[in-house]
């Protein structure tokens, strides 16, 4: 027996332990701002191009009017003639190859353009639904608090929601005997209501996890519990398994961690203190793993 226990416990997933911010509309503004400054770049060049091109254009004028008054005159200046033919001939070529830039960068430009649009679109679009995520997260956090408002004035409960992160916090007593990974009947009650509500969210990690104080497993139970992450852990589980069998919470959502007596939210020296750390939180999080498992790569301070 205290082999299996170990295994379950050693075999839990725990997806992640700090607190990720979501870096994507950073990443987004920043790729419009240098876009933006490619853009106006490319617009100066562009003005100093068609500045260029004017002012050779009535040079070219200037030098066909000549040869028009030398034609017209009758002189008989070849050389001249010849040599303003030649610069006639090299301005012309000049601006046809300032022309040919001129409209590669109006080409660049239209490109550049049509990029900082789509930043534009992909901007609002991210922001409308990040605010329908907001929005549906404090829907399920409103329902919770009107479920739950005797459990939450008794201090047995406490739900909190901070961006796109929503917990539940629910002390042992409500749902285990001291010692024991078993669930009270009422606080199968308790997950009943809870899981009702969360059958409906469809866009959020569902972690269940579960902590405990710093006195160590009584020797009448470390057959079945050698530490308490072993105990953490079997309640982890059999809070997900209550959610999914009995409730009907969707288990690809679904994930329990065991995390012992390590994240204390209280003092473990007084007993009120130890109270509060034996708890199980029921965590909702972006759903997003990819973009989750980016975040965590650079570094972020543990709240």
């Amino acid at each position: 027996m205290r082999k299996r226990v170990f295994q379950i416990g050693m075999g839990l997933v725990i997806l992640m332990t700090g607190c990720v911010s979501s870096s994507i509309h950073q990443t987004a503004l920043k790729d419009l701002s240098e876009t933006r400054s490619r853009l106006d770049g490319l617009k100066d060049e562009n003005a100093i191009l068609k500045s260029e091109l004017a002012v050779r254009e009535a040079a070219l004028q200037d030098l066909r009017r000549q040869i028009a008054e030398v034609q017209s005159k009758g002189q008989t200046q070849s050389e001249d003639a010849d040599r303003l033919a030649k610069r006639n001939l090299d301005l012309s070529s000049e601006n046809a190859d300032i022309a040919s830039r001129n409209r590669d960068l109006s080409q660049t430009l239209e490109a550049r353009s049509q990029e900082l649009q789509e930043l534009h679109d992909r901007r609002d679009a991210e922001a409308k639904a990040k605010e329908a995520e907001v929005s549906r997260l404090k829907s399920t956090y409103d329902k919770l608090v009107g479920e739950l408002q005797e459990e939450i004035k008794k201090g047995d409960i406490t739900i909190t929601r901070v961006m796109d992160k929503l917990s539940v916090n629910l002390v042992e007593k409500i749902l285990f005997d001291s010692g024991s990974a078993e669930i009270k009947p009422e606080g199968r009650n308790v997950l009943d209501r809870v899981g009702g509500i969360l059958k409906s969210v469809t866009d959020k990690q569902i972690r269940i996890e579960g902590y405990t104080d710093n006195v160590p497993i009584g020797s009448r139970l470390t057959d079945r519990f050698p530490t308490n992450w072993e105990l953490s852990a079997a309640r982890a589980v059999n809070v997900v398994r209550h959610l999914s069998g009995s409730v009907g919470v969707s288990p690809r959502l679904l994930s329990a961690a065991g995390f012992a007596e390590n994240h204390p939210v209280a003092a473990n020296k007084t007993q009120e203190g130890r109270a509060q750390n034996r708890r199980i939180e029921i965590v909702l999080l972006p759903l997003d793993l990819d973009r989750v498992l980016q975040e965590l790569k650079s570094p972020t301070p543990s709240p």
